[in-house]
């Protein structure tokens, strides 16, 4: 998006860390903000996506089962991992496939390039050890909760509302970048 200021163009390249699970609709809404500004040729957008939760990390519950495989595909596929995390952002979100599920972590391995039987031996052997490692690093960071976004400094949470979905996605990134480069010195919050 070009922004006047004095007849300059102004670029933007938002890097960063991006915390999600497949249990907050606010990933989803924040995934889509991030996904319609990519569009924009003065836009590049270059997140890390992290699986993060607070639900105990049970083997059978298939939205663990679902963030270890991410975990197992950012290590073993690290070229392929955004397109898997979207793959699956994508079915959890829109197509409200279960996260978990045998066919869903397919779909989204044919759509990454990712050989699945390939992922189910890395998910099993070392997703869920992956997952421990990236929750505790990012609680070390100080992430707390999904969506979260962080560079340097202070994490930002981020909630939204269903208006999250509407308007102008650019100027919301901007919005973000700045909350970020502020470097957590403020809070904005409005009353309930």
């Amino acid at each position: 998006m070009a922004v006047g200021c004095g007849g300059t163009l102004r670029l933007m390249d938002f890097t960063g860390r991006f915390h999600f699970n497949f249990d907050s609709y606010d990933v989803w809404r924040v995934y889509n903000i991030l996904l319609r500004a990519s569009q924009e040729p003065s836009v590049t957008v270059d997140v890390e996506w992290l699986a993060f939760t607070n639900e105990d990390l049970d083997p059978e519950s298939p939205t663990i089962r679902a963030l270890a495989n991410c975990e197992a595909v950012r290590a073993e596929f690290p070229g392929r991992h955004g397109k898997f995390v979207e793959a699956m952002l994508t079915l959890a979100y829109q197509e409200r496939d279960r996260p978990g599920a045998h066919e869903t972590l397919a779909v989204a391995a044919h759509v990454a390039g990712v050989d699945l039987a390939d992922l189910n031996s890395s998910s099993e052997t070392s997703g869920l050890k992956l997952l421990e490692q990236t929750i505790a690093a990012a609680r070390e960071r100080g992430v707390s909760a999904v969506p979260t976004i962080e560079r340097q400094g202070p994490p930002l949470h981020i909630k939204t509302t269903g208006a999250a979905n509407f308007g102008n996605a650019t100027d919301r990134l901007h919005l973000i970048d700045s909350m970020l480069r502020d470097d957590g010195i403020w809070e904005l919050t409005k009353p309930d």
